[in-house]
């Protein structure tokens, strides 16, 4: 199951509509083009390092006693970059002073946006601002245990 970040814009409320939801799991093509992938992330420092070392482990894989480490190096920085990709669009975004508001544990994206938007209604009715009414979340959702876990291995209860 994957998480979703929400990040809102610098001074903005928790119920603005530029809100930013990043999904927090594995990326497929950040694995197959990982420079490229990062580049088109504007994460400008990350994709030209990640091209460098790319070049290097080219280079290196042509010695056939290095070929197997090169392998190595090069199947290490993808899975970095597959993995922990989306964390460095949310630390570049924080960086430029964005606010993270929530986890968010599921696989949708409309359903997260949903469960985002009741947070939001139920922290505005308590803090004692305008009531404002989300659309009805799917019943298998309605009780939730606000918990989320982070790592490569998260099991959010299950045994």
């Amino acid at each position: 199951m994957a998480s979703y970040l929400v990040l809102t814009p610098p001074a903005a409320l928790r119920n603005n509509e530029d809100a930013r939801f990043i999904v927090d799991k594995f990326s497929w093509v950040a694995f197959i083009f990982p420079a490229i992938w990062l580049l088109f992330k504007r994460q400008w420092i990350a994709g030209i390092a990640v091209a460098i070392l790319q070049s290097v482990v080219t280079i290196l894989t042509s010695e056939p006693r290095a070929m197997l480490a090169g392998l190595l190096i090069e199947l290490a920085l993808r899975l970095l970059v597959a993995l922990e990709g989306p964390a460095f669009v949310a630390r570049r975004l924080e960086a430029q002073g964005w606010t993270l508001r929530s986890v968010i544990a599921t696989d949708d994206l409309a359903l997260a946006e949903m469960i985002y938007d009741h947070e939001t209604a139920a922290q505005a009715t308590a803090s004692g601002e305008a009531a404002w009414h989300p659309p009805a979340l799917p019943p298998a959702t309605t009780q939730s245990e606000n918990r989320t876990a982070f790592g490569l291995f998260e099991n959010y209860g299950e045994r």
